[in-house]
């Protein structure tokens, strides 16, 4: 190719608020431009880059036995409307209208539904399984928020597939197929993924990786211990708990004077002289747009909305109390009780750590009184005890004794998960078994956006002249450099020898030329012009020193 044709070309600058290293290289290189927030154009070097990604992950999933098919973007409504998901993902998903049959659509956000129907229909026996699926298919989600480049969009290409079992025992063994076939998939595209433990929230199933990639821009992050091997993303991190006041005998529960002023945690430390972990704090929540739910934790902790959302059985996420919920039940912003209020949409949850600590204080600020030596069980009980807070930096492993957690910010690189039965019975899909009983099929997914791999390659290969692609999946293998007219005979010799090559021959200067062939990041660059005379200036992109050497030789593979 040369590059006087290629259409899209490099540029200096990029728009202000581009953070990421991936999305700035990406738009400098002349790979992407922006449609609108969270929609891009893959320019001609993005889509060569696209189209190797594509294949690499295809030989991964051939190679354990998944089939490859192509479905509609659009779905059928009651198809999401069959399992809720329609309202799970709100105005997440987007729908149209058929203007001709009135009928709905969902544009495609994910494959389960439609999946799980394509399955059923074949009216599998127990013969027929296991199956594996998968597809590459544009998906649509309205995303609140698409950032970084690549890294978060409203559309783009996901490699989802899609796995059906007769039985726990067999889905483990799939399981296990996925999540080696994702750790050779990472390992293919040159990014070093963590894979960690994650939530399956409503879904159900005991299966949940997501394979990390460390990057200081990430939009996730994962909790690890600095001992012993255990991963887990925030929404799913458990952690060791400390009876902080173990040594303390119970104390008699006794209400004191307290200003009204003094309601925040930090206002309660300096008043009292106490750490926050000494004090009650409640947060409220609306589940599933009616119940209400009181968390109690400790004032060090911070609530972890998924853990809770799960513990209480919400379909929906669950959304902050505003000031009319509160009064609806008699409460204002700084006076929530952790017991007391007589009305049945009321839930209260209480954090482990609030239960094994002694002599706490508030939980029932009046206007002028705050209670003291509070203690769970004697003085006051909730509806659901559990783990619902943030793991944080620095507490002790919940896997081994001496291990510390550390936190630290990641980018998801793809996600493997089981769903056991959960679609299956909301579409009836059904096999045969053995002793000619229906049963319902156990199912699992597993996903990898494109692009985002794309961004991910980057950020782990960059410097500061730019992208240093792994040869795999670079757009072109060489970036030939022609000074001085010179290059036009290597040019179509390699072509000839059906080499992978893009040949700058514009008229400019070698140093530009050279910006250009180090930001767009090739693997190796070729320069040819008179001090070279019948040999070829062969670098890496990754800095090894320059060398001279023959066109057969490059021809031939030895260089």
């Amino acid at each position: 190719m040369r590059y006087s044709k290629l259409f899209g070309k490099t540029v200096r600058e990029v728009p202000t608020g581009v953070m990421m290293t991936s999305h700035q290289l990406l738009l400098r290189g002349g790979f992407i431009r922006e449609v609108a927030a969270g929609r891009y154009n893959l320019l001609p070097l993005g889509a060569r880059v696209y189209e190797k990604v594509i294949d690499l992950i295809e030989k991964e999933m051939e190679a354990i036995g998944s089939q490859r098919v192509f479905t509609p973007t659009l779905h059928p409504k009651e198809i999401w409307q069959k399992t809720g998901r329609d309202k799970v993902w709100g105005k997440s998903l987007l729908s149209v209208k058929d203007k001709r049959t009135g009928q709905e659509f969902a544009m495609a956000a994910t494959g389960e539904g439609l999946f799980t129907e394509m399955v059923k229909n074949f009216n599998p026996s127990y013969k027929d399984l296991p199956v594996y699926l998968h597809q590459f298919s544009q998906k649509f989600r309205n995303e609140k928020r698409p950032r970084g480049g690549l890294v978060r969009l409203r559309e783009f290409l996901m490699k989802d597939a899609y796995s059906f079992d007769a039985s726990e025992e067999a889905f483990s063994k799939t399981y296990q197929n996925f999540y080696e076939a994702y750790g050779r998939i990472a390992q293919v595209l040159n990014i070093e993924a963590i894979p960690v433990e994650a939530d399956n929230g409503a879904l159900g199933g005991n299966y949940s990786h997501e394979f990390m990639v460390l990057a200081d821009y990430g939009e996730d992050k994962v909790v690890m211990c600095d001992t012993c091997l255990y991963r887990a993303n925030t929404e799913k991190a458990e952690f060791g708990r400390v009876q902080i006041n173990a040594e303390e005998e119970v104390l008699e529960f006794k209400e004191i004077p307290l200003p009204y002023e003094v309601g925040t945690i930090k206002e309660l430390v300096a008043h009292y002289k106490m750490p926050p972990e000494r004090f009650i704090k409640n947060v409220v929540y609306k589940a599933d747009g009616k119940k209400i739910i009181i968390a109690t934790v400790t004032g060090d902790m911070e609530v972890n909305e998924t853990k809770l959302k799960n513990l209480v059985r919400s379909k929906s996420d669950l959304e902050p109390a505003t000031d009319e919920d509160l009064a609806g039940f008699g409460a204002k912003s700084g006076f929530v009780h952790s017991w007391g209020y007589n009305n049945k949409k009321i839930m209260y949850v209480a954090d482990t750590g609030v239960t094994i600590a002694r002599n706490l204080y508030g939980g029932y600020k009046t206007d002028t009184t705050d209670p003291i030596n509070v203690n769970y069980s004697r003085d006051f009980k909730v509806d659901i005890v559990g783990d619902i807070c943030n793991a944080y930096e620095g507490a002790k492993c919940p896997r081994c004794s001496p291990g510390k957690l550390t936190i630290k910010r990641a980018i998801e690189f793809g996600h493997v998960f089981s769903y056991g039965d959960f679609y299956s019975k909301a579409h009836g899909a059904t096999f045969v078994d053995r002793d000619g009983t229906q049963k319902y099929i156990l199912m699992g997914a597993y996903g990898i956006g494109v692009e985002r791999a794309i961004a991910i390659i980057i950020e782990s290969h960059n410097d500061e002249k730019g992208i240093i692609w792994p040869e795999n999946v670079a757009p072109f293998k060489f970036h030939l450099v022609g000074l001085k007219g010179y290059g036009e005979e290597v040019y179509q010799k390699l072509i000839d020898g059906e080499i992978e090559v893009l040949y700058d021959d514009r008229d400019l200067s070698a140093g530009e030329k050279f910006a250009d062939a180090d930001l767009i990041g090739c693997p190796y660059r070729l320069i040819v012009s008179e001090k070279t005379k019948d040999m070829i200036e062969i670098k890496q992109r990754n800095g090894q020193e320059a060398k001279l050497i023959s066109l057969e030789q490059i021809l031939n593979g030895e260089y």
